[in-house]
């Protein structure tokens, strides 16, 4: 297998939501897990535990509770782009693929963290259940992504899951002080690895203030230039 270098790996990561039956090893498996708990966290506190779950009646249970969920959520939206050409609708097809066959994929990943109050929430306020750490929960996933398409692997990040997450904590054993943050279905893809598209993002960037897209240096030469012609 070829090392696709740094950035083909972040231009080419795609979310890859059909994939093969085909069993994933588990050097692989621990391999991007091992990976993604070298992201950063605040303070280092590394507040990530992970449940890879492989049992096929377990990833039948999940698989019908995320289908009814997503049918609910994108089911109409689906059926009014059945015959649409559109990326977007492209994409809804996917999602919806991927419910249908989620008790396929080889491996589901969920990617946890315990919960613990940001700091910009005073004590007194802090009522309830603590919401999970998803600054530092959301890179280590990332990095899994990453590493999944290094290694050709599929992968993506859904979150339908949080739509019946006290019944599924409650399935998979997992503590009241852990959030099952985000679930990435890995196995190795049926399509292709290539380049994404995205809003460039020089057309995102503001300098100083909102609305100025280039530094003050650099529009103080164009006005120059421009006056001088």
């Amino acid at each position: 297998m070829s090392d696709p270098g740094f950035f083909e790996v972040i231009e080419s990561t795609r979310a890859m939501k059909r994939l093969r039956k085909d069993a994933v090893p588990l050097a692989l498996i621990r391999r991007v897990i091992d990976i993604g708990t070298k992201a950063p966290s605040g303070v280092n506190t590394q507040p990530w535990e992970f449940v890879v779950v492989q049992d096929a009646v377990k990833k039948r249970w999940i698989q019908r509770r995320y289908l009814r969920f997503a049918s609910e959520r994108f089911g109409d939206v689906v059926a009014s782009n059945r015959h649409a050409d559109t990326p977007y609708a492209r994409m809804l097809r996917t999602v919806m693929y991927l419910a249908e066959h989620l008790d396929e994929v080889p491996v589901l990943l969920f990617v946890c963290g315990h919960r613990d109050w940001p700091a910009a929430v005073p004590v007194d306020e802090r009522i309830g259940q603590a919401p999970p750490p998803y600054g530092s929960v959301y890179p280590c996933a990332q990095n899994i992504l990453l590493a999944c398409r290094a290694l050709g692997l599929g992968a993506s990040l859904t979150t339908i899951h949080h739509m019946f997450e006290p019944e599924l904590a409650e399935y998979l054993e997992v503590p009241e002080d852990v959030s099952l943050v985000a679930l990435l279905p890995i196995g190795f893809p049926k399509g292709r690895f290539g380049p994404v598209t995205r809003i460039p993002g020089q057309r995102l960037t503001h300098f100083d203030r909102w609305g100025h897209s280039e530094p003050e240096e650099v529009s103080a030469i164009r006005r120059i230039n421009q006056n001088g012609s």
